[in-house]
């Protein structure tokens, strides 16, 4: 074989290993896509918003024919495996104290938070009124002292088009702690974490605890950062600052902030978180 002829004979055979190698490389980053990239590292700045706890819905339904008025209330956010007294009232959910119309079952919430409660009552003559009805969750256990009576979750019913079915969110109330907002901001340098909170619409010179949890606002999970206590002041307004050491980093998903209606946590009253936000990196 010539010297011209093996070299085109090595180019060729180079050329179709590059091809293959090539070839080869494409199809394992289509069935392995991670080898493309490293893992994505925790961020050094995360945010959160912190909204009113629990949130849900409430779901009516009225059989003109039976007089009959379903209603299920689904709730998420609660203390773990708790127990809240609910009713429909007359009024709105800015008169929350108002008569109480028909008694409702127990909202009793899972070990995470979550519960979803139905209620058949007989004998309703109108229907779902347009106007006038509000459903209340209370604090619970039990509807004294003043502090388990405290509605934590109201919706008022509208019902403009004398519909047979209606649907309404469950959100804050006018209780104290139960209409409060904030945010925080979390930053890591050097290993070292800062945890800014900022808290508004507490009740005057209230203590509440509160924590960084895994998890998220549907399902809170164990602490992670202790933040407590957090102290509010005489207009209701709650500033914090925290530093712990050894943290890499912040995660994009998986930790959220919880603030709770006292520092007592061994009681449903005083666990009841009032605030939650779920901490993001973007």
């Amino acid at each position: 074989m010539s010297l011209k002829s093996s070299m085109r004979t090595g180019k060729t055979r180079g050329a179709g290993i590059s091809v293959l190698t090539l070839i080869l490389l494409l199809v394992s980053l289509a069935v392995f896509p991670g080898a493309a990239y490293a893992k994505t590292k925790d961020a050094s700045v995360g945010y959160a918003s912190l909204a009113h706890s629990p949130t849900g819905n409430v779901h009516l339904s009225y059989n003109a024919t039976t007089k009959t008025l379903t209603v299920t209330t689904t709730l998420i956010g609660l203390a773990p495996s708790s127990i809240h007294p609910a009713h429909i009232h007359e009024g709105n959910c800015q008169n929350p104290n108002d008569p109480v119309k028909y008694s409702l079952q127990n909202v009793v919430s899972d070990m995470t938070g979550q519960a979803k409660t139905t209620t058949i009552i007989k004998n309703v003559p109108d229907g779902i009124p347009a106007s006038g009805w509000l459903i209340n969750v209370h604090n619970g256990p039990k509807l004294q002292p003043e502090d388990q009576y405290t509605p934590i979750a109201c919706a008022t019913i509208l019902n403009t088009d004398a519909a047979n079915e209606v649907s309404a969110p469950l959100g804050p109330t006018t209780s104290p702690n139960e209409n409060a907002i904030g945010n925080s901001k979390l930053s890591v340098e050097g290993k070292v974490l800062t945890v800014t909170l900022n808290v508004s619409g507490l009740a005057p010179n209230s203590t509440h605890a509160a924590h960084i949890h895994a998890g998220d606002c549907n399902y809170t999970k164990q602490i992670l950062y202790d933040l407590s206590p957090l102290q509010a002041d005489s207009q209701g307004n709650a500033t914090k600052t925290m530093s712990f050491n050894g943290v890499a980093g912040i995660p994009a998903t998986g930790w959220d902030i919880n603030i709770h209606y006292t520092t007592d946590l061994s009681t449903q009253t005083g666990f009841n978180p009032i605030l939650c936000g779920n901490i993001t990196t973007s």
